[in-house]
Formats: structure tokens, sequence, C-alpha cells
């Protein structure tokens, strides 16, 4: 039977946070939707993280091309729920407002959390709260958009459409890429405000510099296809 949802999630050494993640979806998820997978795509840990999620019975596989874009891409790609929800591991997102995600699905292709709308908030160092507004803010003038969290990874797709889009970045701006190529093909899409508490476990895989290099490039591309 294929499930109404696939949870998807990326992995990379998430041992301290990935069991704690696992143990709270049921909860949140199957008063809402029973019929659902769990896939766990991940990048070559070599810490427990595997273990935890062969134990914990999930769907696991290993990516087959390096880089955070290359497991985003393969893990939508495997997804056989007819809705996918992407999560972090380390349990940053909310789950109980995935109710109010599923409650809007039938009338977009994406919802969304947006840590920029009125009610929503964003507890990082306040530098990292300036780098992610001034990208944000950077996307929206010059792609004439109205999204206001395009770096955010907190979604619910639906996968016939989200499937359809060919994307190529390589690193954390493939969330921005996918999301900009959906609304810009006449997709409609809903962000929700959400209140964003960062991990308490493990450590953050982003790296600005490299980072931030990439989303420029995505951003000039992305712009030389709707100009």
């Amino acid at each position: 039977m294929t499930p109404e949802l696939t949870i998807l999630t990326l992995t990379l050494n998430e041992a301290g946070a990935l069991g704690e993640f696992l143990s709270q979806l049921g909860p949140a998820i199957k008063p809402v939707v029973e019929n659902y997978e769990v896939l766990v795509v991940d990048g070559g840990s070599t810490d427990a993280t595997v273990e935890i999620a062969t134990k914990a019975g999930v769907r696991l596989v290993q990516q087959s091309r390096p880089g955070y874009g290359n497991a985003y891409r393969e893990g939508l790609a495997l997804s056989r729920g007819t809705y996918i929800l992407t999560l972090d591991a380390d349990s940053s997102h909310p789950k109980d407002l995935f109710k109010t995600f599923w409650e809007h699905r039938g009338e977009y292709s994406v919802v969304m959390g947006s840590r920029y709308l009125p009610g929503a908030g964003d507890t990082r160092p306040w530098g990292r709260r300036l780098l992610s507004r001034i990208l944000n803010a950077v996307y929206a003038t010059v792609l004439v958009s109205p999204l206001t969290d395009i770096s955010g990874g907190f979604r619910l797709y639906r996968a016939e459409d989200v499937k359809k889009i060919v994307s190529v970045s390589p690193y954390y701006d493939v969330v921005a890429e996918i999301i900009v190529l959906l609304w810009g093909e006449g997709r409609k899409v809903l962000e929700i405000p959400y209140l964003y508490v960062p991990r308490e476990q493990g450590e953050s895989k982003a790296r600005i510099f490299r980072f931030g290099l990439s989303y420029g490039e995505t951003l000039y591309r992305l712009w030389r296809r709707f100009k």
C-alpha cells in the first residue's frame, strides 16, 4: 500500500539527536495520518546514527553521491508517500504544527514553516539570525518573491509536484532553489509562522562562507531563469 506520507530526514553523525527525534514522530503524526513511512538518508555517519535508525525500524538508505543537495534530491526521489514532510533530525522543527500543515495539503503544493512572518521567531544567536534575514531579503527582492523563508527546511510537499523539479544546487541552497522553482512555475505555496529552536544535540553542519557563495550562485541562476 502506498503511504499517504513520507517523513524525510537527512543525517550525518546525528546519534545524539536521532533517537529522540524518531521517538517523537509517532505521537505527533499518527493521530493525523496512520499510513506513513519514515525515510532516513544518511551521508556516511561514523557514529551510531545508522544503528539507531536500524533499531527504530525506519527505512534507511545511504546517499549515493556526496553533498547535502544530492542527499535531499535522493530523499525526495525515493519517498513513496503522496506527500513528503521534511524535518531536521535535531528536532528544531515543531512537530505539533504538522496537523495544521496537513489540513492545508489539498489547497497548496507546499505548506511550509516561516521564521519571519508575524508571530514567528528564531532563537539562534543574533549573527546567524541576521545572516539568514539578509539572505531571505535579498532573494525576495531580486526575484520579486512573496516568500519570506526560502532557506527553511520545515515543509510539506505534494510529492507529484516536487518530484518534477530539476535542481542542481550542491549544498543547503537546494531548499531555496526548489521552493523558488515551485513558486516560479505557478505552484501555490503557504507559509505558516513557527518558532525555530536550534539544535541542543550534535554540531551544526553549516559552513557559512562556502554555503554563502553557493546561495549567491543559485540566486543568479534563478534570476536568469525568471527575469
